[in-house]
């Protein structure tokens, strides 16, 4: 009795071959497999594995209840500069911090900068070890674990404002590791896409460069706004499962919803963490083995990270689109993070730290995000535009939020300064701003040579998190000094305008020369002839082909042939 197919059982995908029949087809072919044809293929439960866990890892959490916490109870612990009598908000509220004291809304943004600070030296330090090995599986594993314990680790904390500092250096944990946690889950998608059946059956099929360079970048956006989607899904489902906590909170506790006691946030941060932890567990069972290249000799897991980031800075003249596009991104991941936590402080003091409506402020953004982002893909698609193109209309609608703060300024009837405002901020955050966060990842991922996604995507971490530590630290000090809270959207307006020049003048078509030439003298100084890690692949001899606009027009019926896997 011939034994089952599980990977095709599982791949689901029928019209293509699985790894057990490539290997079964070249034997009788009395061919070799090819290096990059024997790394195992994307599944379909793998695919979806992948989506689920970001489907907990959402990140709201991140953005609403732990810092709300730690606002609050810092809050609690303050007193007026003017009369020295107890806070009613953080906008004029100061705390002892040190041998001095601080603006209770710089603190909590000094909190996020700090956390940015770390991110940029741990990632380097633990990078190598997805680079090299097998070990990616295992620190995201371990980043999960912790991120998770920490935010049901806030179940301790209650009214007692004293205890804010340590509700802070818990709260750090929580964004060090799901800071860490994104870098490396978002390293994993474009492995997943090269290794995608469709593009592997189009690679063994001599699909021309052009035609597959086009279908590798289609299956990345596919991978990368859907898991962006599912991500925003579970922002959806948390959201309304907190809904129906605070409900029976109410209930149980004989309160009105809309003024539990603030131990309920903490409650919240813990569902948050459990939700995350349920969602993660199928990707660790279901994943596959896609192990990196073996450790150079001589070299230290914990000191490769720094050498290859080293190594990746001295690139740009190699591969100067790139690191023109992080440029970029450091400027701009800077504005639009800063920008966001700025208008959560604001917000927070607005609702009066309501847990309630500070979901359903949640639960109304996960519903615009989930259109914005199949909107964006959808209008991609329809008109066959540019990745960058998607980015850059993301990028200017993003701009209208600080500037809509900066009527703030000068008003205060307008510009965030009522809570109908706030409604408005969600809808129009998910539409325009939530597609950011997929494409960026996905004009990274096509900037980069095949094999060296994790060495540029820790570098594209790095760019992120050192960058968000300059924007609080210094908006931080501005409100500090100003004990105005709005007095930061200026700065975060020249913040945003910057980058989108800078991202404007990124070639994407000389970007796809320079990174042929790239991989193929990499090659060349290894000695060997095709890519051993499935990546991109280079069909005719001679000068590089690159992606035209036209080519897309012109694969449009031959990539539909196979279009039921997207």
């Amino acid at each position: 009795m011939k034994s089952l197919d599980w990977n095709k059982i599982l791949t689901l995908n029928k019209q293509y071959l699985s790894d057990q029949q490539i290997v079964e087809q070249s034997e009788e072919r009395g061919e070799e497999v090819p290096e990059w044809d024997k790394v195992a293929q994307t599944t379909v439960w793998e695919r979806w594995a992948y989506y689920l866990y970001y489907n907990g890892n959402n990140g709201v959490n991140n953005y609403t209840y732990v810092p709300t916490v730690i606002q609050y109870l810092a809050t609690q612990d303050g007193w007026n500069p003017v009369d020295g009598t107890p806070c009613t908000d953080s906008n004029s509220c100061i705390i002892k911090f040190g041998s001095g004291t601080i603006n209770v809304s710089s603190m909590v943004l000094f909190s996020q900068g700090i956390s940015f600070f770390i991110q940029s030296l741990l990632l380097p330090t633990i990078g190598a070890l997805a680079d090299y090995g097998n070990h990616g599986p295992r620190i995201l594993l371990w980043i999960t674990l912790v991120s998770c314990a920490a935010q049901i680790g806030f179940l301790g904390f209650s009214d007692q404002g004293w205890t804010w500092w340590i509700a802070l250096l818990l709260g750090i944990v929580v964004y060090v590791t799901y800071g860490a946690s994104l870098v490396f889950y978002a390293a994993l998608f474009p492995r997943l896409a090269v290794n995608d059946p469709q593009v592997r059956t189009a690679r063994r099929e001599g699909m021309p460069q052009s035609d597959y360079m086009v279908l590798e970048s289609l299956r990345r956006n596919h991978y990368s706004t859907i898991s962006t989607t599912w991500s925003n899904i579970g922002f959806l489902l948390i959201s309304i499962i907190l809904i129906g906590l605070f409900q029976g909170l109410a209930k149980a506790w004989n309160a009105d919803v809309n003024n539990l006691p603030n131990f309920s946030l903490s409650i919240a941060s813990a569902v948050c963490g459990g939700f995350w932890l349920v969602c993660a567990i199928p990707w660790f069972f279901i994943q596959k083995k896609r192990p990196g290249v073996p450790l150079p000799e001589g070299q230290s897991y914990w000191t490769q990270g720094w050498v290859s980031t080293i190594h990746a800075f001295k690139e740009c003249k190699r591969l100067p689109q790139t690191f023109w596009y992080l440029l970029g991104y450091f400027v701009l991941a800077d504005a639009v993070n800063t920008t966001g936590q700025v208008v959560a402080v604001i917000q927070n003091d607005l609702v009066n730290f309501g847990g309630s409506l500070l979901t359903f402020f949640g639960l109304i953004q996960a519903i615009a995000s989930i259109f914005g982002c199949l909107a964006f893909l959808y209008i991609q698609k329809y008109f066959k535009l540019q990745t960058k193109t998607m980015l850059q209309v993301s990028n200017v609608f993003t701009l209208m939020v600080p500037i809509w703060g900066c009527i703030g300024l000068g008003s205060s009837v307008i510009g965030f300064h009522d809570v109908r405002e706030m409604w408005a901020y969600q809808v129009w955050f998910g539409i325009f701003t939530a597609p950011f966060y997929a494409y960026t990842q996905t004009v990274m991922s096509e900037l980069i040579p095949s094999g060296k996604e994790n060495m540029f995507f820790a570098l594209f971490g790095i760019a992120n998190k050192v960058s968000s530590f300059i924007g609080p630290t210094i908006i931080g000090a501005v409100i500090n000094a100003t004990n105005n809270q709005w007095s930061g959207f200026p700065i975060c307006v020249a913040l945003q305008i910057l980058p989108i020049c800078i991202i404007w003048r990124v070639n994407m078509k000389k970007a796809s020369q320079d990174i042929k030439m790239y991989e193929e003298e990499e090659r060349q100084k290894r000695g060997e002839v095709t890519p051993a890690s499935g990546g991109s692949w280079i069909k005719e001899e001679g000068p590089v082909t690159t992606i035209h606009h036209e080519d897309v027009h012109e694969i449009h019926e031959h990539v539909d042939e196979k279009q039921s896997g997207l």
